[in-house]
Protein backbone atom coordinates (compact mmCIF):
# COMPACT_ATOMS: atom_id res chain seq x y z
CA UNK A 1 0.00 0.00 0.00
CA UNK A 2 2.87 2.36 0.82
CA UNK A 3 4.40 1.72 -2.59
CA UNK A 4 1.12 2.51 -4.35
CA UNK A 5 0.63 5.70 -2.33
CA UNK A 6 4.06 6.91 -3.40
CA UNK A 7 3.36 5.97 -7.03
CA UNK A 8 0.09 7.95 -7.01
CA UNK A 9 1.78 10.99 -5.44
CA UNK A 10 4.58 10.80 -8.02
CA UNK A 11 2.00 10.69 -10.83
CA UNK A 12 0.28 13.75 -9.42
CA UNK A 13 3.56 15.67 -9.12
CA UNK A 14 4.34 14.84 -12.76
CA UNK A 15 0.91 16.23 -13.69
CA UNK A 16 1.81 19.48 -11.92
CA UNK A 17 -0.49 18.96 -8.94
CA UNK A 18 1.98 20.25 -6.36
CA UNK A 19 2.18 24.00 -6.85
CA UNK A 20 4.95 25.74 -4.91
CA UNK A 21 6.19 22.32 -3.68
CA UNK A 22 3.14 22.00 -1.41
CA UNK A 23 0.49 19.32 -1.68
CA UNK A 24 -3.05 20.62 -1.35
CA UNK A 25 -5.41 18.84 1.01
CA UNK A 26 -7.70 18.09 -1.94
CA UNK A 27 -4.92 15.92 -3.36
CA UNK A 28 -4.74 13.97 -0.09
CA UNK A 29 -8.47 13.33 -0.43
CA UNK A 30 -8.02 12.09 -4.00
CA UNK A 31 -5.11 9.81 -3.04
CA UNK A 32 -7.01 8.44 -0.01
CA UNK A 33 -10.00 7.65 -2.22
CA UNK A 34 -7.82 5.81 -4.77
CA UNK A 35 -6.05 3.80 -2.06
CA UNK A 36 -9.39 2.90 -0.48
CA UNK A 37 -10.79 1.72 -3.82
CA UNK A 38 -7.70 -0.23 -4.91
CA UNK A 39 -7.08 -2.02 -1.60
CA UNK A 40 -10.60 -2.19 -0.14
CA UNK A 41 -9.53 -0.43 3.05
CA UNK A 42 -10.59 2.78 4.69
CA UNK A 43 -7.90 5.36 3.96
CA UNK A 44 -8.40 8.94 5.09
CA UNK A 45 -6.62 12.12 3.93
CA UNK A 46 -4.95 12.29 7.36
CA UNK A 47 -3.46 8.84 6.74
CA UNK A 48 -1.93 10.10 3.48
CA UNK A 49 -0.58 13.22 5.18
CA UNK A 50 0.91 11.19 8.07
CA UNK A 51 2.50 8.70 5.70
CA UNK A 52 3.97 11.55 3.67
CA UNK A 53 5.53 12.91 6.88
CA UNK A 54 7.09 9.49 7.55
CA UNK A 55 8.43 9.37 3.99
CA UNK A 56 9.80 12.90 4.37
CA UNK A 57 11.70 11.85 7.51
CA UNK A 58 13.22 8.91 5.63
CA UNK A 59 14.10 11.13 2.69
CA UNK A 60 15.79 13.62 4.99
CA UNK A 61 17.93 10.85 6.48
CA UNK A 62 18.82 9.47 3.04
CA UNK A 63 19.81 12.91 1.87
CA UNK A 64 21.95 13.59 4.96
CA UNK A 65 23.69 10.24 4.69
CA UNK A 66 24.58 10.82 1.03
CA UNK A 67 26.44 13.95 2.07
CA UNK A 68 28.18 12.35 5.06
CA UNK A 69 31.95 11.95 4.85
CA UNK A 70 32.91 8.48 3.60
CA UNK A 71 29.48 7.83 2.09
CA UNK A 72 28.34 7.97 -1.50
CA UNK A 73 25.42 7.26 -3.78
CA UNK A 74 25.39 4.42 -6.32
CA UNK A 75 22.90 5.52 -8.98
CA UNK A 76 22.49 2.14 -10.70
CA UNK A 77 21.93 0.22 -7.48
CA UNK A 78 19.92 3.03 -5.83
CA UNK A 79 21.79 2.70 -2.58
CA UNK A 80 23.96 4.67 -0.20
CA UNK A 81 27.39 3.10 -0.18
CA UNK A 82 30.06 3.35 2.46
CA UNK A 83 33.51 1.96 2.96
CA UNK A 84 33.68 -0.76 5.62
CA UNK A 85 35.53 1.57 7.98
CA UNK A 86 33.04 4.46 7.56
CA UNK A 87 30.11 2.03 7.78
CA UNK A 88 31.29 0.48 11.05
CA UNK A 89 32.18 3.82 12.65
CA UNK A 90 28.88 5.42 11.69
CA UNK A 91 26.70 2.49 12.76
CA UNK A 92 28.36 2.25 16.14
CA UNK A 93 27.11 5.79 16.78
CA UNK A 94 23.78 5.45 14.90
CA UNK A 95 22.64 1.79 14.91
CA UNK A 96 19.08 2.62 13.80
CA UNK A 97 20.34 4.00 10.48
CA UNK A 98 21.44 0.55 9.29
CA UNK A 99 18.34 0.24 7.10
CA UNK A 100 19.64 3.05 4.84
CA UNK A 101 23.23 1.88 4.33
CA UNK A 102 24.47 -0.58 1.70
CA UNK A 103 20.91 -1.61 0.94
CA UNK A 104 18.74 -0.81 -2.07
CA UNK A 105 16.34 2.02 -1.34
CA UNK A 106 13.00 0.95 -2.78
CA UNK A 107 11.09 3.61 -4.63
CA UNK A 108 14.03 6.04 -4.58
CA UNK A 109 13.04 7.64 -7.89
CA UNK A 110 9.47 8.18 -6.74
CA UNK A 111 10.68 9.61 -3.43
CA UNK A 112 12.94 12.00 -5.35
CA UNK A 113 9.98 13.16 -7.44
CA UNK A 114 7.61 13.55 -4.49
CA UNK A 115 10.03 14.79 -1.83
CA UNK A 116 13.23 15.81 -3.55
CA UNK A 117 12.44 19.48 -3.88
CA UNK A 118 11.31 19.73 -0.27
CA UNK A 119 14.89 19.68 0.92
CA UNK A 120 16.40 23.08 1.52
CA UNK A 121 19.91 22.42 0.30
CA UNK A 122 21.31 25.89 -0.29
CA UNK A 123 23.37 24.76 -3.29
CA UNK A 124 22.33 27.74 -5.36
CA UNK A 125 21.63 30.21 -2.58
CA UNK A 126 22.89 33.74 -3.05
CA UNK A 127 22.78 36.65 -0.72
CA UNK A 128 23.14 40.34 -1.22
CA UNK A 129 26.54 40.13 0.46
CA UNK A 130 27.66 38.27 -2.70
CA UNK A 131 27.01 41.42 -4.75
CA UNK A 132 29.95 43.81 -5.12
CA UNK A 133 28.91 46.79 -3.01
CA UNK A 134 32.28 47.76 -1.59
CA UNK A 135 32.61 51.01 -3.53
CA UNK A 136 29.49 52.56 -2.01
CA UNK A 137 29.41 54.81 1.03
CA UNK A 138 27.18 54.43 4.08
CA UNK A 139 23.43 54.76 3.49
CA UNK A 140 23.87 55.25 -0.26
CA UNK A 141 20.89 54.18 -2.35
CA UNK A 142 21.54 52.42 -5.61
CA UNK A 143 19.45 50.51 -8.13
CA UNK A 144 21.08 47.32 -9.34
CA UNK A 145 20.15 44.38 -11.53
CA UNK A 146 20.26 41.10 -9.57
CA UNK A 147 19.47 38.04 -11.71
CA UNK A 148 17.05 40.02 -13.87
CA UNK A 149 15.29 41.78 -10.98
CA UNK A 150 15.67 45.49 -10.40
CA UNK A 151 16.43 46.06 -6.75
CA UNK A 152 16.85 49.20 -4.70
CA UNK A 153 19.65 48.66 -2.23
CA UNK A 154 19.94 50.50 1.03
CA UNK A 155 23.25 49.91 2.76
CA UNK A 156 23.66 49.92 6.48
CA UNK A 157 27.24 49.34 7.46
CA UNK A 158 28.17 48.29 10.96
CA UNK A 159 31.92 48.31 11.36
CA UNK A 160 32.86 47.25 14.84
CA UNK A 161 31.23 45.53 17.75
CA UNK A 162 33.45 44.25 20.53
CA UNK A 163 36.40 44.39 18.16
CA UNK A 164 34.85 42.31 15.35
CA UNK A 165 34.37 43.67 11.86
CA UNK A 166 30.97 42.91 10.36
CA UNK A 167 29.97 42.41 6.74
CA UNK A 168 27.71 44.98 5.14
CA UNK A 169 24.08 44.40 6.02
CA UNK A 170 21.80 44.95 3.08
CA UNK A 171 18.10 45.61 2.91
CA UNK A 172 16.51 45.23 -0.49
CA UNK A 173 13.11 46.19 -1.76
CA UNK A 174 11.94 45.16 -5.20
CA UNK A 175 10.86 48.06 -7.35
CA UNK A 176 9.05 47.93 -10.64
CA UNK A 177 9.76 49.92 -13.79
Amino acid sequence: MSRRLLEILAEEVKKGNRPNNIFKTSLFTLVAKRISEEFGVKCLPDHVDNHLKTLRNSWTMIYKLCGHSGFGWHENLKMITASPKAYTAYLSAHPTHDKYLNKKIDMYDEMAIVLGKDMARGDFAKSFVDIDLQSHSKDEDKIIDFEGHKLEIVLNIFRTYDGYKFEEIVEANSISY
